[in-house]
């Protein structure tokens, strides 16, 4: 089994050095890791079978097997670590979330602009997106202004 960073007490792996190769004999346990440096809490690598208990993170693996954990130590380390990233995820949800709300007030504000460009009321822009005149109003009459775009100022060329 690979482990990344090096004791001297293992090979090192041909492919990736910086990792070492760990006898399955010499397995004691296994841990969730994330890239954060979250670490889960040790399941225990017990001797024969009946010492393994679930309850206590106690499982059994054959000396003679190889060491990966059992499909169902596996499935619980990957069940704590969704349960450490889940409010990043949430929170990377909310973020993306006020990203499309941001850019689709940005395009609602251009687009009322434009209406009232074209002469629409602001009773007939009310109507449009479910609220009032007076609040269709209050919420964009500052932002529906025409743009004025200053020309810019003609220099004399260079030397004159």
């Amino acid at each position: 089994m690979l482990f990344r960073g090096l004791t001297g007490r293992y090979e090192p792996d041909r492919m990736r050095p910086d990792y070492e190769v760990v006898p399955d004999s010499e397995i004691v346990g296994w841990r969730g890791h994330c890239s954060c440096g979250w670490q889960g809490d040790r399941w225990e690598r017990v001797a024969s079978p009946t010492a393994a208990d679930f309850n206590r993170r106690r499982d059994y693996i054959s000396a003679d097997d190889s060491a990966h954990a059992s499909l169902r130590v596996e499935d619980a380390i990957h069940n704590e670590w969704n349960a450490h990233v889940a409010p990043s995820e949430a929170l990377l949800g909310l973020e993306a979330a006020a990203r499309d709300y941001n850019r689709a007030g940005r395009r609602l504000a251009k687009t009322v602009a434009a209406a009232k460009a074209t002469g629409a009321s602001w009773a007939d822009i009310g109507r449009a997106v479910g609220i009032s005149r007076q609040s269709a109003h209050e919420r964009w009459a500052d932002k529906a202004a025409p743009l004025h775009v200053e020309e810019p100022q003609r220099r004399p060329p260079d030397g004159h």
